[in-house]
């Protein structure tokens, strides 16, 4: 890895950490936040708008010409450019759920490089390049056994008897089927060998680029396919079992994420 990025790689993690932190003592106090909707089910919050501006601020300290583009702010993704997600999993954020996460990636040349996923009620973070090795830190990491439980994203544009199938196909495997509400959550429990597997279509690179990155640092296959709509499908699987799902992903798939 070359100078430029690893001194982005440091400071991925030191905002990760930091937008972690300020994100968990709102969570203890959650009876002062107000609840709002982007859509149908699709909430926010004053917390996500307030920790991505928080980790643009923090970023732009440093590479103050950097483009960024987070969740709650757009901004142009063309070119090298950094992504966030300030809270995935607000639903579980904003129930008292501890599963949620701050996820932050950095893209070049189109393909995410390097990414952070921080699990601030869980007490854990990960980091890394996409060529490795995973770095973590906290109460998460590997158990050293082969998990049985296997993960699948939800939400309202994968049509449900898709979605259906896939898991029948899955549990046909052998495999536990969980939804645990946070994309990047759940790909930091693949990369950490705590989940076999994610499996979501329909979500957004924001939601599953860092935790992309966090998978192929620890040898896990991961692949991000482009659908409609700018949306993209995340499978974080072994080879055996995406030839066994028929994942149905639309538009060929980019050479960096094979």
């Amino acid at each position: 890895m070359n100078y430029d990025l690893e001194t982005r790689l440091g400071l991925l993690r030191d905002v990760t950490a930091k937008v972690g932190a300020f994100a968990l003592l709102r969570f203890r106090s959650l009876a002062q936040i107000a609840i709002e909707t982007k859509g149908e089910a699709d909430y926010v919050s004053a917390v996500d708008r307030e920790a991505e501006s928080l980790a643009r601020r923090l970023i732009h300290a440093q590479f103050p010409t950097d483009a960024i583009v987070g969740e709650e702010q757009p901004g142009d993704a063309q070119g090298d450019h950094w992504l966030i997600d300030p809270v995935d999993g607000t639903a579980n954020f904003l129930s008292g759920i501890p599963f949620w996460a701050v996820s932050i990636a950095y893209v070049r040349d189109s393909e995410p490089v390097l990414g952070a996923i921080a699990l601030p009620a869980l007490d854990a973070l990960f980091w890394a390049s996409v060529d490795g090795p995973l770095h973590g830190s906290g109460s998460v990491s590997p158990v050293g056994t082969q998990p049985i439980a296997f993960g699948i994203g939800r939400n309202r544009t994968w049509p449900v008897v898709h979605r259906l199938a896939v898991e029948a196909a899955l549990e046909a495997q052998g495999f536990h089927i969980v939804c645990l509400g946070s994309c990047a959550a759940a790909l930091a429990m693949v990369a950490a060998g705590r989940l076999a597997g994610y499996v979501e279509h329909g979500t957004n690179l924001w939601d599953c680029a860092a935790g992309h990155v966090l998978c192929r640092a620890a040898n896990a296959p991961s692949s991000i396919l482009p659908e409609a709509n700018g949306k993209v499908a995340v499978i974080a699987a072994p080879q055996h079992l995406t030839d066994r799902v028929q994942l149905g992903s639309l538009g060929p798939i980019p050479s960096f994420f094979r």
